[in-house]
């Protein structure tokens, strides 16, 4: 069995409930440096105590996403052949969802009726939804063979669309791309797929319409046919989220000194730094009711703290920290080693 390393990334929204409004609640999972194993916490407001939730998530779950109400969560874990999507609840019987799909980076609906994941049982890395009980898969977009890879999705508040990054591989490419490190594979789960990456030109091969020709985040309707850009960045961390109010994306990105959150109007323009950091990692934004939830990597500790803003980055303020453990609102990401 190959080892799982925690790496100073994070993907996968532990849904939290400000991401469709209507309840206090939010939820992150810890894990603590000595062995890793997850454990789901839920918070009433910005100034409640974390409240552990009773479910026994196994140690070598990835890319732990929790429902709304906090008494659900979905992951994928190695079935020794491929990986797959699995379900739990607080009576902690574990419910596999998919079978030889190869899958990873599943999240929960705001109405927690529907899971969207990433399977890469085709080749390259797609996003598919299925029905909380695993019935119903279906890909959202089918792109052309060996264009691009379909990565991180994330759910609108009002659960009708995705947001994804799409990456281009060396089949039609239209001007710049992110280039891939050698060390990052196709896919193979978990994979660490978003490392630090600088955009070269490519030559130009004209694709079929309604083709992805750059790579970025792009929205999608669960109705529509093909994927739209929203932004294309320099470097990037993700996953990137949904506003409160839809009209935005939040996302990661490096700014040339550290990592920091932004903010970008759903048509590519407004591009604006929420945080500022220079000295420390800030990253997985995740929209809260009228704020905005944080981590912030604190070197001291060791720990991946919770913060709040006002969503125009003021009143940044520390929720909660615990030594030796990473708290994320959105679960880590990990590599195979």
């Amino acid at each position: 069995m190959k080892k799982l390393i925690v790496l100073l990334t994070a993907v996968l929204v532990a849904a939290t409930a400000g991401c469709g409004g209507g309840s206090s609640l939010f939820t992150y999972v810890a894990r603590s440096n000595s062995d890793s194993t997850p454990h789901l916490f839920t918070v009433h407001g910005t100034k409640g105590t974390p409240e552990a939730v009773s479910i026994n998530i196994p140690q070598d779950a990835a890319f732990v996403s929790a429902n709304r109400d906090g008494n659900k969560v979905t992951y994928c874990h190695n079935t020794d052949s491929t990986y797959e999507i699995f379900v739990m609840g607080t009576d902690s019987a574990e419910k596999q969802l998919t079978t030889g799909a190869d899958a990873c980076e599943s999240v929960f609906s705001p109405d927690g009726k529907t899971i969207a994941y990433v399977s890469a049982s085709g080749g390259e890395p797609s996003i598919f939804t299925m029905n909380v009980d695993g019935t119903n898969q279906k890909q959202l977009y089918v792109a052309p063979v060996n264009t691009l890879e379909q990565l991180l999705p994330e759910f609108s508040p009002d659960g009708k669309s995705l947001l994804f990054f799409v990456e281009l591989n060396n089949g039609f490419i239209v001007g710049p791309t992110p280039a891939r490190p050698l060390s990052t594979q196709a896919h193979g789960w978990p994979a660490a797929q978003v490392n630090q990456r600088k955009i070269v030109p490519h030559g130009t091969v004209q694709p079929p319409p309604g083709t992805p020709t750059v790579s970025g985040w792009y929205t999608m309707k669960l109705t529509d046919s093909h994927p739209t850009l929203v932004f294309t960045p320099q470097s990037w961390w993700g996953p990137a989220v949904y506003s409160a109010d839809s009209t935005k994306i939040l996302f990661t990105d490096y700014d040339g000194t550290e990592w920091n959150i932004f903010s970008v109007k759903l048509d590519g323009t407004g591009v604006t730094p929420l945080t500022t950091s220079t000295t420390t990692a800030v990253f997985s934004p995740v929209a809260y009711k009228e704020h905005i939830l944080f981590n912030q990597y604190n070197s001291d500790t060791q720990s991946f703290d919770i913060y709040v803003m006002d969503q125009n980055g003021t009143n940044q303020t520390l929720v909660h920290t615990t030594a030796n453990t990473y708290e994320t609102l959105i679960d880590t990401y990990y590599s195979l080693d």
